[in-house]
């Protein structure tokens, strides 16, 4: 029998098919530009050339955002040339007003134009903006400078005063017209502060510790004294200061000592408080007590994990009232000045108000995930702010004052801004603002009373709080983890060298004296008790040294504004663009005052100090350019580099011509070799 094939034939069909392919994968390489085309061309080359790809694109991106930064830098710094414009023109008015020969109604005139270019000043601050983002009042200032800034005039100035003030005298110089003709003006006078609240700022405090009271002796209690000393109060103490800052900034690295006692009262329903006293102007009494009755321990002194948690959330919620006492003192020590539930609200917000032991939200108010918006009203009126109730002053004040860090922070439903809220309030009252001056600004309410009698009411302030209670679930609610963290809320690990609330394991109360004038006692005045020779901050080396007076501003809240220019995320990728506040409260023209000579002269300082402070922000502003187009010189050269390595590796100009001349006619093979002379010519 005879089989019919055509072997021949299907050799050369196969040979086609095989060139076909090989043809159709090679002019598609020619046609995209790219040897790699889909993953089945080189599955590793793709992986490759596409983190390469990302690196390229990302980075000229990332130029683009530094030339973004450049237009944003140069719209501020235009906006700041004309304000030094106008501050140069104020100069000569102040100049012009400090000549004897003005009369009344001269300097009067010559204020009404200066009067015009602070108006003109602040209107400037308010509307320089850059792709709506404010650049000049002060929403991306660098945080605490422009306080700082104004701090050091302020005391430059009142140096000028007190000389000026001297050489008057010494020359018998004595006003000779307007409302204080024959007088010599008073610096209370000069300086002004329209009743604004003093209060004075150490970097660091260092106090006498002094132990009193018996010893807490037990031996079967040293682990967890222990326990308390080098691990749960440290920790909690750095928790604290990182949470609220800027409030208690200033008390990092201090020395300040507390007390440890424990007792064993199954009547209290407390597991441990700190107590505070002040048997002296210029001293604090300190101690931590643990209710042993409430405290599981074992026979050789361990806690169990649930103790130590419940122990954690406690202390958390009492080192958070040490912190109030030290830096708002006498403010906080009583309900005299502060309404209980804002005193325990903001230290729950520290340790928070849904812990399994100390759930004031579900277990006090009824609170639940499940609860609608009707309930949290029924809940938070039958419990109300301000009523007395336990339950209003631990869990409707935790919502409250959450609610208070919630619109500070920005209106955002997350720890870290709710943390940034909080600092920010107990900032401004520690700066001299008043409790009810914030809740006014952040609620729109009349005063703390009608924030009280509406916070039940208040349809955004409701939902909040049942978006917090979704939010935190199972989790404490305190800004000491996150909110959501459940339990364990502090670091478990040895950290000994925190000087600040340092147990004295040995007494039950340490008495710290302070250094004289230290600001904590003699804040929240209008009057500066400062005294002169103190050791802050130049050792009594001038006649002018005491504690520096940081008056509150209400533009002093930047947090600057970050360039990205690079391809990766870090840090390291950011540039910070500071521009501080340059309205004319916060450059020190706005109480510019030329009507008398006397009032005109000071002004003449007061003008040079805002030049410089203008000079110099402009100045950090062309750095920041100069920086940003070096960093664009680089991107461009790394881009350049980069392209050139992933062109050479994955551009198809190394194509084999070979292979297409094999099983392929002549006529094809001419118009192949066409095109790649022509795509060589291109990318060569």
């Amino acid at each position: 029998m005879v089989v019919a094939h055509n072997l021949m034939a299907m050799n050369s069909q196969r040979q086609l098919s095989m060139v076909s392919n090989t043809l159709s994968k090679k002019a598609e390489k020619l046609s995209s530009g790219y040897t790699i085309n889909t993953a089945a061309d080189d599955a590793a080359g793709l992986s490759i050339s596409e983190k390469m790809r990302r690196q390229i694109r990302g980075l000229s991106q990332s130029t683009e955002n530094a030339e973004d930064g450049i237009s944003m830098v140069q719209t501020a710094d235009g906006a700041l040339d004309e304000v030094q414009n106008m501050l140069q023109r104020m100069n000569e008015l102040c100049v012009q007003a400090a000549n004897g020969t003005n009369s009344a109604s001269d300097r009067q005139n010559i204020q009404d134009e200066i009067s015009q270019l602070v108006t003109e000043i602040d209107r400037v601050a308010e509307t320089t903006k850059f792709n709506e983002i404010s650049l000049l009042d002060g929403s991306i200032a660098k945080p605490g400078r422009n306080t700082y800034t104004t701090a050091i005039n302020n005391r430059k100035l009142e140096s000028f005063q007190k000389k000026y003030e001297a050489d008057k005298e010494k020359f018998r110089l004595k006003l000779i017209n307007g409302a204080s003709a024959g007088k010599v003006v008073s610096l209370s006078e000069l300086t002004n502060t329209d009743g604004t609240r003093i209060v004075y700022f150490d970097n660091k405090v260092v106090s006498t510790q002094t132990p009193v009271g018996a010893a807490t002796g037990n031996a079967n209690l040293d682990k967890v004294k222990d326990i308390l000393r080098n691990e749960i109060v440290p920790n909690a103490v750095e928790e604290i200061i990182n949470a609220y800052s800027p409030a208690y900034d200033f008390l990092q690295g201090s020395a300040i000592g507390m007390g440890l006692e424990f007792t064993n009262d199954p009547g209290s329903d407390a597991l441990a408080f700190v107590a505070s006293g002040s048997p002296a102007p210029n001293a604090l009494t300190y101690k931590l007590s643990v209710n042993m009755a409430y405290l599981a321990v074992d026979g050789d002194g361990n806690l169990t994990d649930a103790a130590r948690n419940a122990l954690e959330v406690t202390i958390v919620h009492e080192m958070k009232h040490a912190f109030m006492f030290e830096s708002h003192t006498p403010g906080m020590m009583t309900a005299d000045s502060f309404p209980l539930w804002f005193i325990e609200g903001m230290a729950q917000t520290a340790a928070g108000g849904y812990y399994n032991g100390n759930d004031w939200v579900n277990g006090g108010l009824g609170i639940t995930t499940d609860s609608g918006i009707d309930d949290i009203r029924a809940a938070l009126t039958a419990d109300r702010i301000g009523s007395g109730t336990t339950a209003s002053n631990y869990g409707t004040g935790y919502l409250a004052s959450m609610y208070l860090g919630y619109l500070a922070g920005g209106s955002n439903l997350n720890a870290l801004s709710i943390k940034g809220g909080l600092g920010n309030i107990l900032a401004a009252i520690r700066g001299g603002n008043s409790l009810e001056n914030v809740i006014k600004a952040l609620t729109g309410k009349t005063s703390i009373a009608d924030f009280e009698n509406n916070f039940a009411n208040d349809g955004e302030a409701l939902n909040f709080v049942k978006r917090l209670t979704e939010l935190v679930g199972q989790g404490t609610g305190g800004v000491i983890g996150n909110l959501t963290r459940s339990d364990d809320i502090l670091d478990n690990d040895a950290n000994p060298n925190v000087t600040l609330f340092q147990l004295d394991t040995d007494s039950d109360t340490v008495l710290n004296q302070y250094p004289d004038g230290y600001g904590v006692f003699v804040g929240g005045s209008a009057s500066n008790k400062g005294t002169a020779g103190s050791m802050y901050p130049t050792a009594g080396k001038v006649s002018w040294d005491k504690p520096l007076k940081f008056v509150t501003n209400k533009r002093a809240t930047g947090f600057g504004s970050p360039l990205h220019v690079g391809a990766d995320a870090g840090m390291s990728n950011k540039i910070m663009v500071y521009i501080d506040a340059m309205d004319a409260e916060s450059l020190g023209v706005d109480k510019v005052d030329v009507r008398t000579e006397d009032l005109a002269s000071i002004s003449i300082e007061r003008v040079s100090l805002a030049l410089a402070q203008v000079s110099a922000q402009r100045s950090e502003l062309g750095a920041c350019q100069n920086r940003l187009e070096h960093s664009i010189n680089n991107l461009g050269n790394v881009v350049e580099n980069t392209t050139a390595a992933f062109c050479t590796v994955f551009f198809p100009i190394h194509l084999s011509v070979s292979i297409l001349n094999t099983a392929c006619r002549r006529d094809i093979r001419i118009s192949v070799n066409h095109i790649l002379s022509k795509f060589v010519a291109i990318y060569m």
